[in-house]
């Protein structure tokens, strides 16, 4: 579509000829980078929202307004994605309120691999500044239901991230639901970064879960439409070829599944009876 400005080009030290590629947002360049490709391709990326995308051919695909549906970077080609506005955001807030401020991820991660699903019976859900897909809800808060004077720091992180991870799976029931071929999900962002919190989202999407060898998703992504651009590639699936490659895979655990399938029954039920609680709350906030 052009080059670089002269002032971008002073500023950055590049060539005034460096070309400039039409590009497209942050979540269809991860679906490109991630393999989205094709039918019964999906992609849950968690950074600071939580997206699960996946990969449309028909333009007339009526999802009843439940998620966004939008042109692919792909000619011709479209996608359907949810949000969960406080994915990574979630475990960023309890990390900042509840944490040493010494203490980084991977410590505050560390040894929730030894509590079970149901974090000891502490659900959380992660409408911490409202919610996305599928309640589209600006008032809705969050909550911890279940605390008694035995769980530990672990079971309430653990908890955070199932309770992202319950949202998430929201979106994925209302694919289910319209029947879409699902096989398996390429996970990107934050939360492909965690071993334990990678085999929760198998376990409760009952669903294989991939991760990339190469975990930088958008920016392969944006690489893809700039390099065929150029002409070094004819077609987006002739680059993924080449550079888009699975790292590691992790298979549903059975016992699991069950435990998650009943949790996500009692999750779900939060959002209804704490909205009008919620409500009446409003007028308290600051």
């Amino acid at each position: 579509i052009g080059t670089i400005t002269s002032e971008v080009a002073e500023r950055t030290g590049l060539s005034k000829e460096t070309m400039v590629f039409a590009g497209a947002a942050d979540n269809a360049c991860g679906a490109l980078g991630a393999g989205v490709l094709s039918e019964g391709k999906t992609m849950c990326s968690i950074g600071t929202s939580g997206v699960v995308l996946s990969f449309e051919k028909d333009s007339t695909l009526d999802f009843g307004g439940k998620v966004h549906y939008f042109n692919h970077a792909i000619q011709d080609a479209y996608y359907s994605m949810g949000v969960t506005l406080s994915a990574g955001h979630s475990l960023d807030w309890f990390k900042q309120n509840f944490s040493t401020k010494d203490e980084g991820f991977e410590e505050l991660l560390d040894g929730i691999d030894q509590i079970g699903p149901g974090s000891n019976g502490l659900l959380f859900t992660p409408y911490i500044i409202g919610e996305r897909t599928p309640y589209s809800d600006a008032d809705i808060r969050g909550s911890f239901i279940g605390i008694d004077s035995s769980h530990t720091k672990k079971e309430f992180v653990r908890a955070v991230l199932e309770g992202i991870t319950f949202s998430l799976n929201e979106t994925i029931e209302i694919f289910k639901q319209q029947e879409k071929d699902v096989r398996s999900i390429i996970s990107i962002g934050g939360g492909a970064k965690n071993k334990v919190w990678l085999q929760m989202q198998a376990d409760i999407f009952n669903i294989p879960i991939e991760t990339l060898a190469n975990e930088q998703g958008p920016g392969v992504g944006a690489a893809m439409i700039a390099a065929i651009g150029l002409g070094w590639y004819s077609t987006v699936e002739e680059y993924a070829e080449h550079f888009v490659k699975v790292g590691n895979r992790y298979e549903p655990i059975n016992a699991n599944v069950g435990a998650y399938a009943e949790l996500y029954q009692i999750y779900r039920q939060i959002y209804t009876q704490t909205k009008q609680l919620n409500q009446r709350l409003k007028r308290f906030r600051r």
